[in-house]
């Protein structure tokens, strides 16, 4: 009885051996697959660390100015938050003029620069930004056409801020670099009128059409 029950312990034992033989690959490959199924969804949802190169103010660059080689420089920045329209090369911003304000390291987009009317050669006038009140008569705006500025003042009333200026350009919505109120238009003017305008900073501004 003893051989007996060794005999059939030992084919007992023989095929759960093969039987566990034919099962583990299975398992080995659904691991496998289980653990390449996470890493690729861990890789999907990692944001891309990567820098991308783009162009950045190398020094603070004033509204109107003319931009130079070195006005700009190239910096790596990280690439999800590189803003909409920047400039990849300095090539690409040379010559033009700022639409506003441009603080040192900030990267240049095509909305902070005007590429629609430059300043006639060997001209002294500048370019500007002013934000006007009336969104709705803002409309009616178009480059090239001379407007005359008002502004309401505190105590009541309103007067003239400048008698003349040019449209160079209507900034789109989408492309003002604040979200304020009214419309952002960029004029051609002097020295004299921009220090003008500058006086009135944070009042409402209103315009007047001048006929051409």
């Amino acid at each position: 009885m003893k051989l007996i029950d060794r005999l059939s312990a030992g084919i007992a034992g023989s095929r759960l051996a093969a039987r566990t033989s034919r099962v583990s690959p299975r398992r080995i490959l659904a691991a496998v697959c289980i653990a390449l199924a996470c890493a690729l969804l861990a890789w999907l949802l990692t944001p891309d660390q990567r820098d991308t190169p783009i162009v950045v103010a190398a020094d603070d660059l004033a509204p109107g100015a003319e931009i130079t080689r070195g006005d700009l420089t190239v910096v790596d920045y990280p690439r999800q938050f590189v803003p909409e329209k920047t400039f990849s090369a300095v090539d690409e911003a040379l010559g033009r003029r700022t639409s506003a304000g441009i603080s040192k390291g900030t990267p240049v987009t095509r909305a902070a620069v005007l590429d629609e009317q430059a300043l006639p050669e060997g001209s002294t006038d500048l370019i500007m930004p002013v934000r006007l009140a009336d969104d709705a008569s803002a409309g009616l705006l178009a480059p090239g056409q001379r407007i005359r500025l008002f502004s309401s003042l505190p105590e009541g009333g309103s007067e003239v801020v400048v008698e003349e200026v040019t449209i160079a350009r209507i900034i789109e919505k989408g492309d003002s670099i604040t979200n304020e109120s009214g419309q952002l238009v960029s004029v051609m003017l002097s020295s004299d009128d921009a220090g003008r305008i500058a006086e009135f900073a944070g009042l409402p501004i209103s315009f007047a059409i001048l006929p051409q």
